[in-house]
């Protein structure tokens, strides 16, 4: 597994290095493009969340690109994995795989300007599919134009910020507009087991102590997913 490095802090690094051997950090790749993006949100105004930056949300298909594998999951870091991983890949043999939104599929759909802004020429349904961005897969040889349809929004709105207020939560909406591009909807799993926001699992009403059991735990309580999904919801600890 690949860590891109957005701001870990040194005694992250020190506990990755000994806790988890197959880990990789790597620093933020110097491109032109992740430049770009950073420069255009670094002044973006604050998200309410405390200390959370922007100009990241708008990273996910440049470190895609830049990652060092080239069949390639990415995952959000606020998602773990329960078990059968070896399963989903076996998605990826006849294309790219996206996953449904089921934390908030009601303010998921990009804003109707943004089509007027960048159209697309294609019947579509503008406001399908509900996907979520935290799971996606990808063959970086075989889905690279997926992957530029993933990016050419994004680098947009770096220069439009009426394109940057049309699309839905970020990095997320271009995504969505991709799919839509590629007429890519049948490409998103039907099952939200892959990507399953905590909210939807018995883990919101019962603590879980962290520490060395932590995960067996999240395993037991949540039998039927397979990826669980945090979406920044907040859960009882022990």
């Amino acid at each position: 597994m690949t860590c891109f490095d957005i701001g870990l802090s040194l005694a992250q690094k020190e506990t990755a290095a000994v806790d988890c051997p197959n880990l990789h950090i790597v620093p933020l790749p110097e491109t032109a493009a992740i430049a770009k993006v950073k420069d255009a949100f670094s002044g973006a105004a604050p998200l309410a969340k405390v200390n959370k930056r922007v100009w990241p949300l708008w990273l996910c298909p440049f470190l895609i690109a830049e990652a060092p594998y080239q069949r390639v999951f990415w995952l959000d870091c606020d998602i773990i994995v329960l078990r059968n991983l070896k399963d989903l890949f076996r998605f990826l043999d006849d294309g790219p795989v996206f996953t449904r939104e089921n934390n908030a599929p009601e303010v998921t759909p990009n804003k109707p300007s943004l089509y007027g802004l960048l159209p697309i020429h294609r019947l579509f349904d503008p406001f399908e599919p509900r996907l979520n961005g935290g799971v996606s897969g990808w063959d970086l040889l075989r889905d690279s134009a997926v992957l530029d349809a993933y990016m050419f929004p994004i680098l947009r709105a770096c220069d439009d910020q009426r394109i940057s207020e049309a699309i839905s939560w970020h990095d997320q909406g271009a995504l969505i507009w991709a799919v839509q591009k590629m007429g890519l909807q049948h490409r998103v799993l039907d099952s939200n087991i892959w990507n399953l926001c905590v909210r939807h699992t018995p883990l919101i009403q019962r603590p879980i102590a962290w520490g060395e059991f932590f995960l067996a735990h999240v395993r037991e309580a949540v039998p039927s997913a397979n990826l669980l999904h945090w979406n920044g919801t907040q859960v009882p600890w022990l």
